[in-house]
């Protein structure tokens, strides 16, 4: 692509609504007087009332486009998130595709490229399923001081852990052929923006995540199709990653020699390699946004809750880390000066998250803080305060829940 031409696809991309302004989740009243107004959704697209009628009436919306929209973490105490209070991130236009006739293509370095149907998926690889985290690499956005742009995710919004039902992406980049070459393999979205001139949803992950056994495309959500909204009717579930590797209404997958290239790896979900000053620059020499850090949140009682002195009552929570498994979960009653461990349940699937909780008698009245951190089996804990950085990603702080202790 030309520089011009480069240029052009820019100011299409912003014009239509899906760049930096709206992306950020600001009004439209934020735009300048004199921006242009972005053009009608295309047809084949689904509106975005029709998409939030079919959510909990207590998930926000955060952005209309493109279209993102969480519940906070007193709605997250299921064990599997239903998919009426999974999150909303769009990065283009919700599409309406036929599962039928859509199909991904497999390409790249391997010996067999091939296009599939769902059905085809589905008859020619084993289906299994897992439960695993998808978070936005911005969830928890407006944790950070100052705050970056972008959407913005509360300190508890942007997660969710359903159940997901494919193929093993590793069982069909094997029946393609994987060259021994392959370094990273991409994933582009079918999906469209406003425009034709605005570039596909494209992100790569290496090629040992893509072979891991619990990558899949997905045609299944919580024992049934996977809503239009989340993909339908197939997407990629990179478990534990940043949300954005998890493209959804996958179109292709292609294995390449080396990480693709393009706006969704070179100028977005990039972290900073050291820590930097708050309010700097994103730094030339930064990373690609991968695994989630470890991570609690607290989801009963729901902040400002009354509950009775000197009855038992019931601190929960949910507890992951990325890559690796939780070893324990605290709770402080005391601003953080004494930590108390929480029994955690038995783990469930590998990037599933882990139920804590604690079993706690208010021995006084008035207003009472609880706060949880969490540590994987590496010692990576918690932190008071996630390390700043430009994009607002990877939010991780102590998640503090307050309530009021009645008579």
């Amino acid at each position: 692509m030309s520089h011009d031409e480069t240029d052009q696809a820019r100011r299409d991309f912003l014009v239509a609504g899906a760049g930096v302004v709206l992306a950020a989740g600001l009004p439209r009243a934020a735009w300048a007087a004199d921006a242009p107004k972005p053009p009608a959704d295309p047809p084949g697209t689904i509106p975005n009332k029709i998409v939030l009628a079919e959510k909990d009436p207590a998930m926000k919306p955060h952005s209309e486009r493109p279209l993102t929209a969480s519940v906070t973490a007193e709605y997250l105490g299921d064990d599997v998130t239903p998919t009426h209070r999974h999150f909303v991130r769009n990065n283009l236009l919700t599409p309406d595709f036929d599962e039928a006739t859509h199909k991904v293509e497999i390409a790249g370095l391997v010996d067999k490229p091939m296009t599939l149907t769902v059905a085809e998926l589905r008859s020619r690889f084993p289906a299994v399923t897992t439960q695993a985290m998808l978070e936005c690499a911005g969830s928890g956005r407006t944790g950070y001081t100052p705050r970056p742009r972008g959407t913005p995710w509360p300190t508890t919004g942007g997660m969710s852990c359903s159940q997901w039902t494919g193929a093993r992406l590793a069982d069909v980049l094997r029946a393609a052929g994987v060259r021994a070459d392959a370094v990273h393999v991409a994933f582009t979205g079918a999906d469209f923006g406003a425009l034709p001139t605005i570039p596909k949803v494209a992100r790569s992950v290496p090629i040992a995540k893509a072979m891991e056994q619990h990558t899949l495309i997905a045609y299944g959500m919580n024992g049934g199709a996977i809503p239009k909204i989340h993909g339908h009717p197939m997407r990629v579930v990179v478990p534990s990653w940043a949300g954005s590797a998890s493209i959804k209404w996958i179109g292709r997958i292609e294995v390449l020699p080396a990480p693709l290239k393009g706006p969704y790896m070179d100028a977005s979900y990039r972290i900073p390699r050291e820590p930097v000053e708050p309010g700097s620059k994103m730094p030339p020499d930064a990373l690609m946004t991968e695994a989630w850090p470890v991570k609690s949140i607290i989801t009963h009682p729901a902040p400002g809750a009354q509950v009775s002195r000197g009855k038992p009552m019931l601190i929960a929570g949910k507890a992951w880390a990325g890559e690796h498994d939780i070893a324990r979960v605290e709770l402080s009653f005391d601003e953080g000066r004494t930590w108390r461990n929480a029994q955690l349940n038995p783990a469930g699937d590998k990037y599933a998250w882990r139920t804590f909780s604690f079993a706690y008698t208010p021995a006084r009245g008035g207003y009472t803080t609880v706060l949880a951190r969490a540590t994987d089996d590496a010692g990576n804990t918690q932190p008071l305060v996630a390390a700043w950085n430009p994009l607002g990603y990877f939010w991780n702080g102590w998640h503090r829940v307050g309530f009021t202790v009645t008579a």
